[in-house]
């Protein structure tokens, strides 16, 4: 996986799609964070797929940065 963010979008059932954000920091030999969330899904709200993606890309920065900090500290 090249760095950067990765997201993917899996059907669970009529109302709801599971969220796999992948953050990798490096190309090669580099950390890598993977978040799974559930979330409401996208024929049952009113926001288009980047607008989904887009706040699915917020969401792993704030996960990446806090596990960041844990590493630091």
């Amino acid at each position: 996986m090249a760095k950067g963010v990765d997201i993917e979008m899996m059907p669970l059932d009529e109302d709801h799609v599971r969220a796999k954000i992948t953050w990798s920091e490096q190309d090669v030999g580099g950390g890598k964070l993977v978040v799974e969330v559930t979330v409401k899904n996208i024929k049952t709200i009113a926001k288009t797929d980047d607008q989904l993606r887009s706040d699915a890309r917020a969401l792993a920065v704030r996960f990446a940065r806090a596990f960041a900090d844990t590493i630091e500290n």
